[in-house]
């Protein structure tokens, strides 16, 4: 019905009329306006065309208990290539937008609502930031997601109608770009992740060995959680991890593919997490992954502040660069960030990634690559 409704709408307008219901028509056109558009069939023997100019298509009736279900459905497409979890995770912040503001407004048509009922809504979160302390930020998550649904369902189900969330919105404060994560020092680094001794021992044999390669590469975490077994490449001269689009997740941006060989710890890591057949456990929970670790960090009292984090790690890696003076091209190559410059050729090699980083690899490279991770075992 929606899409009859959506084409018929289209047809009208490509037609040089205002699609109006039938209904519509009997109760408020004038009679010029009915003989009008009649007038303008004669001789026409297209149904579609007499749908468009009578309004024949009814209007849908969505409520809003429906309107994430379709949101999701028109959709799709954007979400191609995502794991399952990625999806989950994309989806939720509309599933939870919807919510809210059913309990607020009600299960109302989306064709009803009204601009009274956004400012409502806003009212609400406005009560919510000053009672909860919540921040500016949830709000406006909400906002932009509902924004975005009404967008997507507009042609369908709003008959013409403006979109009733248009700059709904709360004002938030601008801190001169985007904030830098907390960083930690590669001395913390190796010894709470890396040492015989670690606190990290402590912890499943998964999640420390994932965190060593994290330590060693500098790779973000959903990057290293979504690793399969022919991901991890031992046997070359050069070992190295391949990080490209796969079953698992996607990436980031484009500059995110890349090569990172192994070294330090993240080499012996690596190896056992392939005699252990693999990433299990964490396979595309990058998202369980870091917050377990992160409690466990913070029920040890690991962490040296309150703002330190999983992703501090990366922050670490990106500083050491830093300190050896990399180049800007190797410092982008191994981080998975935009080069500035326009790019020319191959990039670095792995030959030259692996020089830069035996430079700062937080503990010696084992020449022996079929060892184990130092870690305790636990039950």
């Amino acid at each position: 019905m929606a899409e009859r409704y959506a084409n018929a709408r289209a047809l009208a307008g490509r037609l040089g009329w205002r699609y109006r219901t039938a209904d519509d028509l009997a109760v408020n056109a004038t009679a010029g306006e009915v003989i009008e558009r009649l007038e303008a069939l004669d001789g026409v023997d297209d149904r579609r065309i007499t749908t468009a100019v009578l309004g024949a298509a009814p209007e849908p009736q969505l409520r809003l208990s429906g309107l994430f279900a379709e949101y999701e459905s028109l959709t799709r497409d954007q979400r191609v290539g995502k794991s399952d979890r990625q999806i989950k995770v994309a989806l939720g912040p509309y599933r939870r937008s919807v919510a809210s503001l059913i309990d607020e407004i009600g299960d109302k048509v989306v064709s009803e609502i009204e601009r009274a009922d956004a400012l409502a809504f806003r009212a609400r979160w406005s009560r919510r930031m000053t009672e909860e302390g919540l921040s500016p930020k949830s709000a406006n998550k909400e906002f932009n997601s509902l924004r975005a649904m009404f967008r997507t369902i507009g042609d369908a189900y709003l008959g013409g109608r403006a979109n009733p969330f248009v700059n709904i919105s709360f004002a938030t404060k601008k801190a001169g770009g985007k904030k830098r994560g907390a960083t930690v020092s590669a001395q913390w680094a190796y010894d709470v992740v890396l040492s015989p001794l670690a606190i990290m021992a402590g912890m499943n044999d998964e999640a420390r060995l994932i965190t060593a390669i994290l330590a060693e590469t500098g790779a973000r975490p959903s990057e290293i959680c979504g690793l399969l077994p022919d991901d991890i490449r031992l046997d070359g001269k050069v070992p190295y991890i391949q990080i490209s689009p796969n079953r698992i997740r996607q990436l980031k941006n484009e500059p995110s593919e890349r090569q990172i060989p192994l070294v330090g710890g993240a080499l012996p890591a690596a190896a056992a997490l392939i005699n252990a057949g693999g990433i299990v456990r964490y396979l595309g929970n990058n998202t369980g992954f870091s917050n377990a670790v992160n409690k466990f960090m913070r029920d040890h009292h690991a962490f040296e502040h309150g703002r330190q984090s999983l992703y501090s790690l990366r922050h670490c890696f990106e500083d050491r660069l830093t300190a050896v003076e990399a180049p800007d091209k190797i410092a982008a190559a191994l981080m998975g960030h935009k080069f500035h410059r326009e790019k020319y050729g191959a990039g670095p090699s792995l030959a030259q990634k692996r020089d830069w980083l035996l430079r700062i690899s937080l503990m010696p490279t084992s020449s022996d690559r079929t060892s184990g991770f130092p870690v305790q075992r636990v039950g």
